[in-house]
């Protein structure tokens, strides 16, 4: 089953949208547009029907998160109103007290209002967390045991999830998390003779065939928009 990406031109990419349910990694470094692209799905997808939840690891407040997606143009005050969209600001402090505790935030908190479509920004954030019980940090391929836990809730609800993260470019195959998710998107953004260039380019798709290549894009007022070559 397909689910759209809500993003102009990215869905002919993924020959078709997104594979539902499934765990995508959005990656690139700071001011790529992986927020920009997530929060962009997330309010069109609730514009059309579905119930969508922001998790942001930040620590940044939901007023100022709010804040902030406001100057975006495809932000809808009323998609907040209706609760169809809703936003959640995990604090240092819960992701400090460990796994356990930011699993039970999650699964209390966001999976209970049945959410079709999740993004969590930035992922990347959990490779500072500890054991709960045990108060101390993670060792070996425990990490990874607690996000293929913690990935495997929303697979088995049907969720399309979406994660960000902190990672540039040329450093994605050798990362731990392009074993963890189903696709990997790529955000890249370089400053050239001829100003500001971005691409997008799939790095994997578990069971789908996509474009492959560095897709142009940019950021205007309703959000990304994917160039034709």
């Amino acid at each position: 089953m397909r689910s759209s990406a809500f993003v102009k031109g990215l869905d002919d990419i993924l020959c078709g949208g997104f594979i539902l349910p499934s765990n995508i990694l959005i990656a690139g470094s700071a001011g790529s547009g992986k927020t920009n692209l997530c929060l962009q799905s997330l309010f069109n997808a609730s514009k059309v029907g579905e119930r969508c939840a922001y998790i942001s690891l930040l620590s940044g407040s939901r007023e100022k998160i709010i804040l902030t997606t406001r100057q975006l143009g495809f932000f809808d005050q009323e998609v907040l109103a209706s609760g169809m969209l809703a936003i959640h600001s995990i604090n240092t402090d819960i992701i400090a007290k460990g796994d356990f505790s930011v699993f039970e935030y999650i699964t209390e908190q966001v999976l209970s209002t049945s959410p079709t479509r999740v993004v969590i920004d930035t992922v990347t954030t959990l490779e500072a967390i500890g054991s709960t019980f045990e108060e101390r940090e993670f060792r070996g391929c425990e990490l990874r045991a607690f996000v293929h836990n913690l990935f495997q809730e929303f697979e088995d609800r049907g969720i399309l999830l979406m994660v960000t993260g902190e990672i540039p470019h040329g450093s994605i195959t050798v990362s731990p998390w392009s074993y963890m998710v189903d696709t990997i998107l790529s955000l890249e953004r370089n400053t050239t003779l001829h100003g500001l260039e971005r691409h997008l380019e799939v790095i994997k798709m578990r069971g789908s065939d996509f474009i492959p290549g560095r897709h142009p894009f940019v950021i205007g007022p309703e959000g990304i928009e994917i160039l034709k070559k």
